[in-house]
């Protein structure tokens, strides 16, 4: 059966929501006609993902139409909308209703968010990823739009982060999603410990589904061999975004430690972010210009090229002060497949996504001395790594192919999800 399915998110492409690429393709190998809504574009330069271009997914991006800071010039920006949309203004003129939408509806916000659904009204299912995203959904029903079944899927900041969760509900964490509960059936979650977030704002627990987010199994495998590995240079890698949950400065500070016993070695750091200065006056600080190198953002294609030199994977996370943390952290499955042995922290859905002990080792958060040890102990042994490695291997394909994970996403779409029950779940 072929769906209709409208696929709402904040940003396409987003740069490091590459996952979201990966279940799109698997929509489109099956046939359906998905709708992708962006309310926000790209910048000129966004990383060009091969797979955005395989599959043509800007033909199928409807973005809201951009919303102009000066409110003169928005005003007559929606007075022109308004008119350009006219055969549908029974939708658009509730959007105005400030007395029951308050500034939403003042700053025209509303409306500018409604544009690209009023000519599309009709679905099969109505796939909303982070909560934000599904309060507009409910919105836009609320006047007659977006009909279908709702799912909405957590990942990390839309159930954790301090200041998005206070600002929001004021003095009820619970009335965040209240509205949302009554009307969307279906929660997903990458990670128990996401779960445990999402039970805390009020989503019952009958409505939760486990549905981490995936990789290509076949497309993330190594090509470098295991002996060769053991006689090159020691080469560590942290594929990361450049902002504090992700623990960045904690991991240079622990491979600083490392140099003395490995002259040669090598710590490359692929991602960009808000703290790239920060960054490097780390790694000025602590004389390490020859050994860490920042790579910026990258594809998927040069991702690859990374994880298949290196020996060690490491991510260092931590609970931000804004209470942000690693949810389920793809990236660890990711450095799994390539069978690449890691050292990660017990930040937030982290350990989840691995086997501890078995497919790599987690040490406490800003524990710099244990990320030091235990990466300084795959370094020294070998046929420790390639055990590592072949484990993770078997468990990223096990619990996060995107061709199972697939199957789990259409059971939900179809009303199958009874199919769930025996589904694999997270390490705990």
């Amino acid at each position: 059966m072929k769906l209709r399915i409208a696929y709402s998110i904040s940003f396409f492409p987003a740069l490091t929501e590459t996952y979201l690429l990966n279940q799109l393709a698997s929509l489109f190998d099956d046939g359906h006609d998905v709708t992708i809504f962006s309310t926000g574009t790209p910048p000129e330069e966004y990383v060009r993902h091969a797979i955005i271009e395989r599959y043509n997914m800007f033909s199928k991006v409807v973005y809201r139409p951009h919303i102009p800071r000066n409110r003169t010039k928005r005003l007559l920006k929606a007075v022109y909308l308004l008119w350009q949309n006219y055969p549908d203004i029974k939708y658009l003129l509730p959007t105005l209703n400030f007395f029951k939408y308050g500034m939403y509806a003042f700053n025209l916000q509303f409306f500018y968010d409604t544009i690209p659904f009023v000519k599309r009204k009709q679905f099969d299912v109505v796939h909303c990823h982070f909560g934000p995203n599904a309060i507009k959904a409910l919105n836009f029903r609320d006047i007659g739009l977006l009909q279908g079944k709702l799912i909405t899927s957590f990942h990390g900041y839309d159930v954790n982060h301090q200041e998005y969760l206070s600002w929001k509900t004021h003095a009820s964490r619970k009335g965040l999603y209240r509205d949302l509960v009554k009307e969307c059936r279906i929660f997903t979650v990458n990670s128990l410990y996401t779960k445990h977030k999402a039970l805390q704002l009020g989503i019952p627990d009958s409505a939760i589904v486990y549905l981490p987010v995936g990789l290509d199994t076949n497309k993330f495998k190594s090509s470098f061999r295991h002996d060769k590995k053991s006689r090159t240079k020691p080469v560590i890698l942290t594929v990361a975004r450049l902002t504090e949950f992700k623990g960045v400065e904690y991991s240079i500070k622990g491979i600083a430690a490392l140099v003395p016993l490995f002259p040669g070695l090598e710590y490359h750091i692929v991602g960009e972010g808000e703290l790239r200065d920060q960054v490097e006056e780390t790694i000025d600080k602590l004389k390490l210009r020859k050994h860490v190198v920042l790579h910026g953002a990258s594809t998927q294609e040069k991702v690859l090229e990374y994880y298949n030199k290196a020996h060690v994977f490491v991510l260092a996370g931590i609970q931000a002060q804004n209470g942000e943390i690693e949810a389920q952290g793809l990236v660890v499955q990711e450095a799994q497949s390539m069978e690449l042995p890691l050292v990660v922290t017990d930040a937030g859905g982290i350990p989840e996504g691995m086997l501890p002990g078995v497919s790599g080792f987690v040490v406490p958060q800003r524990d710099t001395e244990a990320i030091a040890e235990k990466v300084r102990f795959l370094l020294e042994n070998p046929n420790v790594r390639k055990e590592f490695g072949k484990a993770g291997r078997a468990y990223a394909k096990e619990n996060f192919d995107n061709k199972v994970l697939h199957q789990r996403l259409m059971a939900l779409y179809t009303g199958s999800e009874h199919i769930l029950e025996n589904a694999p779940k997270p390490y705990a």
